[in-house]
């Protein structure tokens, strides 16, 4: 890969090492840190998105600015996002439920972000990473802003930014369904990251700008029309009866990327484990899990579409006479049993779930009262 500053030596100034390190790499790290003791089942699995986004961004945008290299700002995005994965694991984050998702997106993130620097390097020398500075300092004040205040900012600003459609693509590999519920945001990444190279590329001509522009406002036309999942939120209120979106069945059949998910999930169950446990009782609350988890993620749109999967599970797994019996024990005692199964969901796709079990729990239960009538 060559570069895009022809002239420039690779030198690095000081402040911006020490900008890069601290913004890309000790900022996030310490985020994680403080996320470790939140109280929420994974608080690293449900912000892990947003900070992921952030560090790799300021390592790879400001790095790539600084060196005048696009390898060296894809390397140091990359180098950022495996390190802070491997710090957020070491923190408690459960494994990762799609490995090839996570690190396709942060692949297609780190060029575009590291593309964004390579142009500030073209078109301001020397001082293009002070550029890169400001922009990573705006676009991730907006970012964990969305994060921490869910509706503080408005939807169409949230399309416009590069670092959201990284942070929607990264948080759907940790969460969702993995690639093709974020397929519109990777393609507004890759798109832009095209586009930026091309001006780099062409610069100091001024006519590519207009094009980067438009191919700018066209991408994020495209996430306005086909957004990722929604930010999950843990929602821990210990409810009675289901209220709102917790434990959603849905009624409509779901989207092509949800169905292929829905496949996927059915022909891993039957090599789950936890699936074919001997005792019927913990192996509708294993079955249970598959619904429960998800659902304190806020994981649509594949959250409410798993209850049915579940139900015809139980309806297989489980003798007919005594399914209603079961259920309406777990119900009845959510606290029984054991939710270990919980740690093993990454092997059907699924995030895995850490830390309190009371929230679990109920949603457990909530479900054996809410699947009773469908399973039965």
């Amino acid at each position: 890969m060559q570069s895009l500053s022809h002239a420039r030596p690779l030198a690095w100034p000081f402040l911006a090492c020490s900008v890069v390190v601290v913004a890309g790499m000790v900022a996030p790290a310490l985020a994680m840190l403080m996320l470790a003791d939140a109280p929420a089942p994974a608080p690293l699995a449900l912000l892990g998105g947003p900070v992921l986004a952030v560090g790799m961004m300021g390592a790879g945008m400001i790095g790539a600015a600084a060196a005048g290299r696009l390898w060296v700002g894809i390397l140091l995005a990359l180098l950022t996002g495996a390190g802070l994965l491997l710090w957020a694991r070491a923190l408690g984050l459960p494994a990762l439920p799609h490995p090839f998702s996570t690190g396709l997106a942060c692949i297609i993130a780190s060029t575009s972000f590291a593309a964004r620097g390579s142009l500030f390097a073209r078109s301001a020398a020397d001082k293009g990473w002070w550029i890169a500075v400001f922009v990573v300092g705006g676009e991730a004040a907006m970012l964990l802003t969305a994060a921490a205040m869910p509706g503080a900012l408005p939807h169409w600003l949230l399309v416009l930014l590069p670092a959201q459609w990284a942070s929607t693509a990264i948080q759907t590999a940790l969460t969702g369904t993995g690639t093709r519920a974020a397929g519109a945001a990777l393609c507004a990444l890759a798109g832009t990251a095209a586009t930026t190279l091309l001006v780099a590329r062409l610069w100091p001509r001024c006519w590519p700008y207009a094009l980067m522009f438009t191919a700018w406002l066209g991408l994020s036309a495209l996430v306005w029309q086909r957004p990722g999942p929604p930010m999950p939120r843990a929602d821990l209120a210990i409810a009675a009866v289901p209220t709102g979106r917790v434990a959603p069945i849905a009624i409509t059949p779901p989207d092509a990327a949800t169905a292929s998910a829905l496949a996927r999930i059915r022909r891993q169950i039957a090599k789950w484990p936890a699936a074919a446990e001997p005792d019927l009782t913990q192996r509708a609350r294993n079955l249970l899990l598959i619904a429960a988890v998800p659902d304190l993620y806020d994981s649509e749109p594949l959250q409410s579409q798993l209850p049915r999967l579940v139900a015809a599970e139980l309806r297989a797994r489980l003798p007919a006479d005594r399914r209603a019996a079961i259920l309406a024990a777990i119900a009845a005692d959510p606290a029984a049993g054991s939710v270990t199964a919980r740690e093993t969901l990454p092997l059907l796709g699924l995030p895995a779930n850490v830390g309190d079990e009371a929230p679990v729990r109920n949603r457990m239960g909530l479900y054996a009262v809410r699947l009773e009538s469908i399973a039965v």
